[in-house]
């Protein structure tokens, strides 16, 4: 007996599909012709499909006004949800309900029925994504074979691994072709390229002042652990001794050279248990002046709830500072309402980066960027990494102090140095990078790339062309820098069906 599913909710409870009913009635193929003037025939022009309809003739079971009342709540969709059916549960259709149920009873209280479909884009879509992986042929070039078992062309988007770092990645086919990066970026030249100063916190040390807010002090020390790749933030129970605004505990890093560009690379972690907890936690650059260059502030004052914001905050060299930014956020487990969370963690969204280029100072937050200039720190050098965790004056540290709160898998990049030795290049070694042809992550986003699950800007080369696979059998090549080393790379799709 077949049954059938609207946005998750099996409508079949309320109702029995009739005999006969099927998927096989086709596409709605809709050719263009344009009659010659002067001749017989016509000239063809075009082809298009237009929506599908899909009509369920139904008999209803008990026949009472709640059984009416469910299924119509069932189907009472603003936007087009997913329709499944039993007999093909590896397809879904994008769908909304139109017309009535053109009712027809046959006994008291009981009839038949149709519920008719809209599929406005005419397709079935395969729920499961098939991968293709790359292989070197017989010239040592990647290249991976997609077999589109659909009816229909579709997008392709392409995981790859580097084991050796890449100044560039490019997909290339007989439909079209990919480049992200400069292909001439050479592994070992006269140019800009940035250094590692740090990648773990190890070297971190206690510090006294905090210079982004003279008022955070030290009334205890945090520690760190080997989780999450490195994970600094842990707080033992203490109390306020400073009877400061703000108390916790300051941890720093002094930087092996100066940097006048430079980038932070972390993941945070900021979530409450309770209602009502409060917390600060907060990471600032320091220059050679003990000048605040940038900071990134994440407070929850709320005591009652659980509202928190971001402030994104930038120096000049006088010492004075400014909060260029703030958003609002609920600091809870959930990716849909905070970026810093357990969900996040779990499925690696939880990055973020500060980067300092010259005058101008860039913040990340929700898969944008955001720049601001201030022209006086454009020669200020970097010297200082500080980080600080605390608890508002007069709370408790033990239930009302914010859950989680802490900075991990930092790496610290001096940008722009100009050097012979090996160009650390756009793609790092061991980076994970993330073709989205087909909107996968962000639908408003498609034909963005992602690197280790952060989106890049100003990658993609004029000229760019994406293409999708017809159904059959498609060969992609897969074409990296002359100094990379691919370790693992895979086309995938998803199947459509007319």
């Amino acid at each position: 007996m077949e049954k059938v599913y609207f946005d998750n909710v099996e409508i079949t409870q309320w109702c029995t599909v009739a005999r006969g009913f099927n998927l096989y009635d086709g596409a709605d193929f809709d050719p263009k012709f344009e009659d010659y003037a002067y001749q017989d025939g016509s000239e063809f022009l075009y082809t298009t499909r237009k929506s599908k309809k899909i009509s369920i003739p139904i008999y209803n079971k008990s026949g009472t006004f709640e059984e009416y009342d469910n299924l119509q709540r069932a189907l009472n969709k603003k936007t087009e949800r997913e329709l499944k059916f039993s007999s093909l549960p590896n397809r879904v259709f994008y769908a909304v309900p139109v017309g009535t149920l053109n009712y027809d009873e046959l006994v008291k209280n009981h009839g038949k029925a149709t519920i008719t479909f809209i599929v406005s884009d005419g397709l079935a879509h395969s729920k499961n994504i098939q991968s293709f992986p790359f292989a070197k042929n017989a010239n040592g070039i990647f290249e991976a074979k997609i077999i589109n078992n659909g009816t229909e062309s579709v997008p392709v988007n392409y995981r790859i691994k580097l084991s050796k770092e890449s100044g560039y990645v490019a997909i290339a086919s007989q439909y079209g072709g990919i480049q992200y990066g400069l292909k001439d970026e050479a592994d070992a030249v006269l140019e800009t390229k940035s250094v590692l100063l740090n990648n773990s916190f190890a070297s971190w040390t206690d510090g006294t002042t905090f210079y982004q807010d003279l008022t955070k002090k030290s009334a205890t020390t945090m520690t760190s652990n080997a989780d999450n790749k490195g994970t600094l933030g842990i707080l033992p129970t203490y109390t306020n001794t400073t009877n400061s605004n703000f108390f916790g505990a300051i941890k720093e890093l002094a930087l092996s050279q100066t940097a006048k560009d430079w980038r932070i690379w972390a993941r945070a972690r900021f979530e409450t248990g309770l209602m009502g907890q409060t917390g600060q936690w907060t990471l600032a650059v320091v220059d050679t002046n003990n000048h605040v260059l940038a900071a990134m502030s994440i407070d929850k004052f709320d005591r009652a709830g659980n509202s928190a914001k971001i402030s994104f905050i930038v120096g000049d060299n006088l010492g004075n500072m400014r909060t260029v930014k703030t958003i609002d956020f609920t600091p809870s487990a959930y990716l849909s309402q905070n970026p810093y969370g357990y969900e996040a963690l779990v499925q690696g969204r939880n990055p973020f980066d500060i980067i300092k280029e010259g005058d101008k100072i860039t913040f990340f937050w929700y898969g944008t960027h955001y720049s601001y200039v201030e022209p006086s720190i454009k020669d200020s050098q970097a010297k200082l990494v500080q980080f600080f965790v605390g608890q508002l004056n007069g709370r408790n540290t033990t239930n009302q102090l914010v859950t989680h709160h802490y900075l991990m898998e930092f790496s610290f990049h001096k940008l722009n140095v100009s050097s012979w030795r090996d160009v650390p290049n756009r793609y790092p070694s061991g980076s994970e990078l993330f073709i989205d042809s087909s909107g996968f992550i962000n639908p408003d986003e498609k034909g963005r790339l992602y690197v280790n699950n952060l989106i890049t800007n100003d990658d993609e080369i004029l000229g760019t062309e994406f293409f999708e696979v017809p159904p059959g059998e498609t060969t992609v090549q897969l074409i990296v820098s002359s100094f990379a080393e691919v370790l693992e790379a895979s086309a995938e799709i998803e199947e459509v069906y007319i």
